[in-house]
């Protein structure tokens, strides 16, 4: 059974679903979850260093963390008995599949689950989908969330 599981986010138009999605399973199978978004890898803003100011990376990360905290408030609001849930909110930086297959071999996870679609055309048409990746080369389950009718 699936006892700790991790929820990639990645504050796409789709993160907000695929965090809810996320509590709900966690919740329902009395699992541990961890919600995981990863920061772009610091290279692309390469040229860019004399525009932005030296704290960006703390910045950013911080405006992350309060998104997973808002995606948290609404799913509680949707669904009271998630007052009663804790789960781990984690921010880290780099390439996100990587990341994400990383930190889920690292943490022992037994699921993760990553919206089918992210942020960002361009690194899909480019480097190929964070999903695929995942699901190719993850040591557990992965679920590829795709929204519409969920049934839990």
């Amino acid at each position: 059974m699936f006892k700790k599981i991790l929820v990639a986010v990645d504050m796409s138009k789709m993160s907000e679903e695929v965090f809810y999605y996320g509590c709900l399973l966690a919740f329902r199978l009395g699992a541990e979850a961890t919600f995981l978004h990863v920061l772009p890898h610091p290279t692309l803003w390469r040229g860019y260093e004399p525009w932005l100011p030296p704290e960006i990376d703390v910045e950013v990360s911080e405006i992350a963390r309060k998104k997973l905290d808002y995606y948290f408030r609404k799913a509680k609001e949707n669904h009271p008995e998630l007052e009663q849930a804790s789960f781990e909110m984690v921010v880290k930086e780099g390439n996100p599949s990587d990341v994400i297959i990383n930190y889920a071999k690292e943490n022992d996870m037994h699921l993760i689950v990553i919206g089918y679609r992210g942020q960002s055309t361009l690194e899909r048409l480019v480097v190929g989908s964070t999903a695929t990746n995942v699901g190719r080369y993850a040591h557990c389950s992965v679920l590829i969330f795709r929204p519409g009718e969920q049934v839990i």
